[in-house]
């Protein structure tokens, strides 16, 4: 089997190993390849300050203890000549290691060419690296000139590099130690932390590739980390929606092939009768022909609400927006439906001021409203009550729409809106419409960017609502029934 170098626990080991790769080279470079350049650069500077201290003293006229106190405390010896080469001080704190020994064989030239190394430098002074052949020893021999109003001086300081190559040898020998000790803790480490981050990912996958496949009674499972708990819970919301949508398909597929298999049926059976008994009865073959006329309606309908409802979801319509009388418009559509409550012996109470002016496509409203008011009826309670009240807030009007009759149980409340939708989940043919009424008015009121809903619980009634734009400001608010 072929290994596969992108999987998550192998690259997360191997991000850990770069990184551990990457410290160990920098700590390499630092303690061992840079170790002697940055301990001359500091043994220079211990050199300088020293330097810094004679300065003050020329400046005094007089060489304090301090000089000797920080030369014995630095490990430094050193010459002060005058302008025409003239010693005016000595120190030493390093015996037979002392370069400048005034007692060397070539001592006088050894001078008169540090002296020529200063005067020849831009900067004044200058710091090299020789070999004393007595100690067999590195050195570092530093020279400085000091232009002051007294006149010119020459300062000449020496000091030992210390053997730091037995250091920097003993420090190698260490490192491959502490490296091999550090390679084996830190692949084992991250091998842990790679299983740990992957095993939820790992698990998460198969419990997806289910899901992929249509088993939506899957779970994934949270892991330590707050982040895979998350989306383990965002998995799980989904998937469980995700089946939730799979029933609302079939039982969208089944209701939508029952509405329109049940009108062909009768076509056809009342068809047939015309054509085999009530052909010669004009009274029955009306009859007949009534039943067929009402069933081609009903598909009408249904095809024409479909229609409808895909056109508003995919933004084909285009709203003919305008200002209008809200209250109006309520009574308009319990005007058109007024034979349907008048057959259902229902009591209608309208509670609304005397006008109310807003914004929206009133066509499209009053379609919302007759979809409200016709689903309100279909699920009207024993009392027979309609009730439709105009609420004038600060911001909005709030249309409500409420009867008393079964309600809706709280798991149901998030899926009232979506197509052919079934509160007691056996389908049944709708006398009064297609079963895409609260689809439709939930299209329409999206398109206008008005928010509804609906307030209900089981055997207490419900309230559906929207919320519209006022037009103008409303100055007088009265409540009248009908």
């Amino acid at each position: 089997m072929k290994f596969d170098f992108r999987n998550i626990r192998f690259r997360t080991w191997l991000y850990f190993f770069t990184l551990m790769l990457g410290v160990l080279v920098m700590l390499w470079l630092m303690q061992i390849v840079l170790l002697s350049a940055y301990f001359k650069e500091m043994k220079i500077n211990q050199v300088k300050d020293v330097s810094v201290i004679i300065e003050d003293s020329i400046k005094e006229n007089r060489f304090s203890l301090k000089v000797q106190i920080s030369a014995v405390q630095n490990n430094v010896c050193g010459l002060v000549y005058n302008s025409k080469g003239k010693l005016l001080y000595q120190v030493d704190a390093l015996g037979l290691g002392c370069v400048l020994n005034s007692n060397a064989i070539g001592f006088t030239q050894k001078i008169q060419n540090y002296t020529n190394l200063v005067d020849e430098s831009a900067e004044g002074e200058f710091a090299l690296t020789v070999t004393n052949s007595v100690i067999q020893q590195d050195m570092i021999v530093y020279g400085r000139k000091l232009d002051l109003p007294l006149g010119s001086y020459y300062i000449f300081l020496n000091s030992s590099l210390l053997p730091i190559d037995s250091t920097i040898s003993i420090l190698q020998q260490q490192f491959i130690y502490v490296t091999v000790i550090v390679f084996i803790l830190f692949s084992i480490v991250s091998l842990i932390i790679s299983s740990r981050l992957s095993k939820p990912i790992i698990n998460l996958k198969k419990e997806t590739i289910k899901l992929a496949h249509g088993d939506y009674d899957v779970h994934f499972e949270s892991g330590e980390f707050t982040e895979f708990t998350e989306l383990a819970e965002t998995l799980n919301y989904t998937s469980g929606q995700l089946k939730k949508m799979d029933e609302l398909r079939k039982d969208l597929i089944a209701n939508v092939s029952h509405d329109i298999k049940t009108p062909l049926t009768m076509i056809k059976a009342y068809a047939e009768m015309i054509k085999d008994i009530s052909g010669d009865n004009k009274k029955k073959r009306e009859e007949h022909l009534d039943v067929i006329l009402d069933e081609v309606t009903h598909l009408d309908h249904l095809v024409q609400d479909m229609t409808q409802l895909s056109q508003f979801q995919s933004n084909a319509l285009t709203l003919q927006t305008k200002n209008f009388n809200v209250v109006d418009l309520v009574n308009e559509s319990l005007r058109l439906l007024n034979g349907l409550i008048q057959s259902e012996k229902i009591k209608v109470q309208v509670y609304s001021p005397n006008e109310v002016i807003v914004v929206g496509d009133p066509l499209k409203i009053k379609q919302v409203l007759i979809n409200f008011m016709n689903n309100a009826i279909k699920f009207i309670g024993k009392d027979k009550q309609l009730v439709i009240q105009i609420l004038c807030e600060p911001e909005v009007v709030r249309i409500e729409v409420i009867d008393h009759g079964i309600g809706i149980a709280s798991e149901d409340l998030a899926y009232i809106w979506d197509r052919y939708y079934k509160i007691d989940k056996h389908h049944h043919r709708n006398v009064q419409g297609t079963g895409l009424g609260l689809s439709i008015a939930s299209a329409i009121l999206k398109s206008h960017g008005y928010k509804y809903g609906v307030i209900s619980e089981l055997n207490q009634g419900s309230v559906f609502w929207f919320e519209m734009k006022y037009a103008k400001k409303l100055k007088i608010i009265r409540k009248k029934a009908a």
